[in-house]
């Protein structure tokens, strides 16, 4: 790429670039293990205009965490947000399972993302940041479940909590745990079920069937 080519990018298509390779980085080498070298390398621009959209590693790092937080919060919303339609009725089993889908649509598809906001930064100093990130997740999921549970979104919160945990141990299951290893649904595993749905549908199923005849008994006692 000509420094004339690179000029022609906007600002925030340059950052997005640079936050994108910073995340393949991260996940691959950790934050103290990365450099910004091996970063300016995968986006393939100069160092210094790795510093010039992304600031220092550590801001760099804390703008990937943010990005991939907010990822995961935006996608479950519209996802809830978009109806029944085609995907049938919308009730709230329904509404349930799109935004689990949207959920691990985000993560088996990112899952450099996932690496980076619930692995490498789950301790050290990045931990408060991976923390609040979390309780925002957490608060957005009680409120999509506050129109079944009488409409508080207080009340609904120990549910979101108990609901974000199952799927972050359920994606931890799917991606290999903490060893590192990333599978598919078509790699053979023996711990995966045989089939050919995507990732997220399995997924999705799988935690909707645990917790919707749960929430929906809540549901009814607080008609």
């Amino acid at each position: 790429m000509t420094p004339t080519a690179r000029r022609r990018l906007a600002p925030e298509v340059r950052r997005r670039q640079v936050l994108d390779a910073a995340i393949a980085v991260f996940s691959e080498e950790g934050l103290h293990g990365a450099s910004m070298d091996a970063i300016a390398a995968r986006a393939g621009v100069s160092k210094p205009s790795v510093y010039a959209h992304g600031g220092t590693k550590d801001e760099l790092f804390a703008a990937c965490l943010a990005r991939e937080a907010e990822r995961l919060m935006t996608t479950m919303t519209a996802a809830v947000g978009s109806g029944g339609g085609e995907n049938g009725p919308d009730d709230g089993e329904a509404r349930l399972f799109r935004a689990l889908r949207a959920f691990f649509h985000a993560v088996t598809t990112h899952r450099q993302g996932w690496t980076v906001l619930y692995r490498q930064a789950s301790t050290g100093e990045f931990a408060g940041q991976v923390d609040a990130a979390r309780r925002g997740i957490v608060r957005r999921a009680a409120e999509l479940l506050a129109p079944e549970l009488g409409g508080s979104v207080r009340a609904a919160e120990p549910i979101a909590h108990t609901l974000v945990g199952a799927a972050e141990g359920l994606t931890d299951w799917w991606l290999g745990g903490g060893d590192g290893a990333q599978r598919s649904s078509t790699d053979g595993n023996a711990d995966h079920p045989a089939t050919d749905e995507a990732p997220a549908d399995v997924l999705a199923r799988m935690l909707t069937a645990v917790v919707w005849p749960g929430l929906d008994r809540l549901r009814r006692a607080s008609a």
